[in-house]
């Protein structure tokens, strides 16, 4: 049993070695004079649709138009509806 402790520990040992980190190693990582790159900050802006919705109105009068329709999604699918063009009917080509 002893024979195979020791054989484990032996046999292990080259494994468990590289994971410890050494003193000088730690050390150094704390050093606070370090020179660091400066972080190249950019800051999102939005585009396309929402950048278009974000211009036009602000979520408060989102808010009321909204609330201004009595059964909620309901009456706004209804309106968009009655809001949209009628389908353009395909105009015939002339003959060559």
């Amino acid at each position: 049993m002893k024979k195979k402790w020791m054989l484990l520990a032996v046999l292990g040992w080259p494994v468990l070695g590289p994971s410890q980190t050494l003193p000088q190693q730690a050390a150094a990582a704390a050093t606070a004079d370090v020179p660091v790159p400066a972080v190249a900050y950019q800051p999102l802006e939005p585009v396309g649709a929402s950048a278009l919705v974000q211009e036009l109105q602000d979520w408060k009068a989102a808010n009321a138009a909204v609330g201004q329709y009595p059964r909620g999604h309901r009456d706004i699918v209804k309106w968009e509806k009655a809001q949209a063009p009628a389908a353009a009917t395909p105009t015939p080509e002339a003959p060559r």
